[in-house]
């Protein structure tokens, strides 16, 4: 296959990929989907049941910790986006490296290196939430 080949491969997975992580994360409902349901639930109960404090407690304490927890926490996206352009730039390096001649070619590699190593960590950083200031550096 050559590269022509290759690229109208790339260009047909995109959207497959995409609809599959769409439909993925649907699929999950997380800790505020799973908030929603329990409310639908206890909407459900008689008011004077056990069971109905017991879910109203717990939708209560659910609450607290998200507005605690998760809404301080968020990641960098301009950090996100710069890393990810620079694995995308170490992977373009790894093209060139590969089809290059042997003169220009450990160069190339160690530079892929390089640019990967410094992607790979900035989009760890950068993509795990934390809490993070106005600038979106984390707040230790």
């Amino acid at each position: 296959m050559d590269s022509d080949d290759w690229s109208k491969v790339v260009l047909a997975a995109i959207p497959v990929v995409g609809a599959v992580a769409k439909s993925l994360r649907g699929a999950v409902k997380g800790r505020r989907g799973r908030l929603i349901s329990d409310a639908a639930l206890l909407a459900k109960l008689p008011p004077d049941s056990a069971a109905y404090k017991r879910l109203l407690g717990h939708l209560d304490e659910e609450v607290a910790r998200i507005i605690d927890e998760e809404d301080r926490k968020r990641r960098d996206v301009v950090g996100v986006v710069l890393g990810v352009a620079l694995l995308a730039g170490a992977a373009a390096l790894v093209v060139s490296a590969w089809r290059s001649d042997g003169d220009v070619s450990p160069f190339l590699w160690a530079a892929a290196a390089v640019v990967a190593f410094l992607g790979t960590v900035g989009l760890v950083q950068d993509a795990t939430p934390r809490a993070r200031d106005d600038t979106g550096r984390p707040i230790k």
